[in-house]
């Protein structure tokens, strides 16, 4: 289950890494007028794809927290990003899409741009955690 949790780790880098530098730019280019129909398919859509892998992630994680006999110190600090990675998505992100959603606000989807490298390091900063440990 360790490598599959590389490989699911993997492919959420691969969607954040698309939001950072793709997804969440286009946002600012939107015509204002239509921006909430644009949001809405893509919050919809975006949810349909990276919500099976979070949750994913998270119930291989307590898997392997659970079964795996040589628990290394590091899998603990990938633990813990992957629980700020969700913090951040619940208290951030999430109250940022509403927020825009609601009302079309530069500065808000900037504020969404820049706080969205957290998730970034942070999924990023997991993966090379989660190669590290499955090369020791």
């Amino acid at each position: 289950m360790f490598t599959f949790e590389i490989i699911i780790n993997s492919i959420l880098v691969g969607i954040i890494l698309s939001t950072q530098f793709v997804s969440y730019p286009l946002f600012l280019t939107v015509n204002q007028n239509q921006f909430k129909i644009y949001h809405d398919f893509y919050t919809k859509s975006i949810s349909y794809v990276v919500v099976p892998f979070m949750l994913l992630e998270i119930l291989i994680n307590a898997f392997n927290l659970l079964n795996i006999n040589d628990v290394y110190p590091l899998y603990f600090v990938s633990t813990f990003l992957l629980l700020f990675i969700w913090l951040s998505t619940i208290l951030i992100q999430v109250p940022l899409h509403n927020s825009i959603n609601l009302d079309y606000d530069t500065v808000q989807i900037k504020q969404l741009i820049n706080s969205n490298w957290i998730r970034t390091i942070l999924w990023i900063s997991k993966l090379l955690i989660l190669v590290n440990i499955k090369e020791i």
